[in-house]
C-alpha cells in the first residue's frame, strides 16, 4: 500500500491510527500547529476520508500492510486512537482490541527488522481498566493496581481487554525501545465517540440501583482532543489519567441531562441495565486522579459537565 506522494520521509512524521472523527479532529489540530510535520492517517473503519488509508485489523495481512506504512513513513511517533470506546463500540470490542494490538506489535517488529526505528507510541485507553472501588482508594492514580471485578458482564470483558492491550503495548518499551504513553481517559461526553456514560444517557430504559448514587467522572470531547494533541507533542513515556473538571453523583448527571432513570432493586437493575454498563458501575465509583497529566502534559480541562451535555443536543 503506497503512501500518497505528498507524504515524504520526515524526522517528524506521525502515523495516526484512528476510527473516524477523533483521529480527524486530532489531525486538524496538529496540522494547525507550526512546524514541519507530516501526518499519515490510517483508518480501521470504512469509509475513509480523502487522503486516509484503511486497514482492517481483522483481515489477513493487516500487520504487513501497517508495517509497509511505517517503513515508508518512518514515523517519529505512532498514535493509536482506535482501541474500543465502550463495551458496545465496536461490536465485540475485546476481539477488536486484541486484533489492533497484535497488528501494531507485529508491525513494529517488521519495521524494526527493516531498520525503521519508531521513537514513541501513544495509545488512548480508558479509566475503566481500574475497575471499581466501594471504599478505598478514593482516587485511582496511575500506579494503582488494575483489578478485575468478578463479573462476566460485557463491561468487565471490555475493561479486561483494554488492560491486556495496554500491557502488550507497554512491552514495546523493552522489545524495541519505544517510548510508550498510555492515556487513560474518563468517559467522554459531548462528541462523536461512544462511552459508557453516553450509552447510559441514550439508553431506552436507563436505570439506577436502589440505595446507591455513585460519583461519576467524565471528560468533554474537546478536552480529550486537546489532551491527545498535547501527548503527541510531549512524547511522554508514562501512563497518564486524563479527566474532566467535574465529579457529580450519578443522579445529578442524569438530572442535568434530562434523563429519567428509576432506582430499582439491585437484582432487577442488574438484569435490565444497559449493555454498556453493569451493576458494579451503577453502584460504585471509578474516579481517577488527573494531576499527573497536568504536570507532565500541561493539560487543563476547559469544559464543564454542563457544556458537554449541551454539546450532545
Amino acid at each position: 500500500m503506497a503512501l500518497c506522494p505528498a507524504v515524504a520521509r520526515s524526522c517528524d512524521s506521525i502515523v495516526l491510527l484512528g476510527r473516524g472523527a477523533l483521529s480527524r479532529d486530532v489531525t486538524r489540530h496538529l496540522a494547525a500547529q507550526a512546524g514541519d510535520r507530516r501526518i499519515v492517517t490510517v483508518s480501521t473503519v470504512l469509509p475513509v476520508a480523502p487522503g486516509e488509508h484503511a486497514i482492517d485489523p481483522l483481515a489477513s495481512g493487516a500487520s504487513r500492510l501497517l508495517a509497509d506504512v511505517l517503513i515508508e513513513a518512518r514515523p517519529s511517533m505512532v498514535a493509536l486512537l482506535c482501541l474500543s470506546e465502550s463495551p458496545q463500540t465496536p461490536e465485540r470490542p475485546w476481539l477488536h482490541d486484541r486484533a489492533i494490538t497484535d497488528m501494531v506489535v507485529s508491525a513494529a517488529g517488521r519495521a524494526a527488522e527493516a531498520g525503521v526505528k519508531i521513537g514513541a507510541l501513544l495509545a488512548l485507553s480508558s479509566t475503566a481498566v481500574y475497575g471499581v472501588a466501594s471504599k478505598s482508594p478514593l482516587l485511582f492514580h496511575e500506579q494503582s493496581a488494575c483489578t478485575a471485578t468478578p463479573s462476566p458482564s460485557p463491561c468487565q470483558r471490555w475493561a479486561d481487554g483494554l488492560r491486556a492491550s495496554e500491557q502488550a503495548l507497554l512491552a514495546l518499551r523493552v522489545a524495541h525501545r519505544i517510548r510508550v504513553c498510555i492515556l487513560r481517559a474518563a468517559a467522554p461526553l459531548g462528541g462523536p465517540i461512544d462511552s459508557t456514560l453516553e450509552a447510559l444517557l441514550r439508553a431506552s430504559f436507563p436505570v439506577r440501583v436502589l440505595g446507591y448514587d455513585p460519583p461519576v467522572q467524565s471528560l468533554a470531547y474537546e478536552d480529550l482532543v486537546q489532551a491527545v494533541v498535547l501527548a503527541i507533542g510531549q512524547r511522554s513515556d508514562e501512563i497518564l489519567n486524563v479527566v474532566g473538571r467535574s465529579i457529580v453523583p450519578l443522579s445529578r448527571l442524569l438530572a442535568l441531562a434530562g434523563v429519567f432513570a428509576p432506582a430499582l432493586p439491585g437484582a432487577v437493575a442488574d438484569r435490565v441495565a444497559p449493555a454498556a454498563l453493569d451493576g458494579a458501575r451503577l453502584r460504585w465509583r471509578t474516579i481517577a486522579d488527573g494531576r499527573r497529566a497536568m504536570q507532565v502534559l500541561g493539560f487543563r480541562p476547559e469544559h464543564g459537565l454542563e457544556e458537554s451535555l449541551r454539546a450532545r443536543r
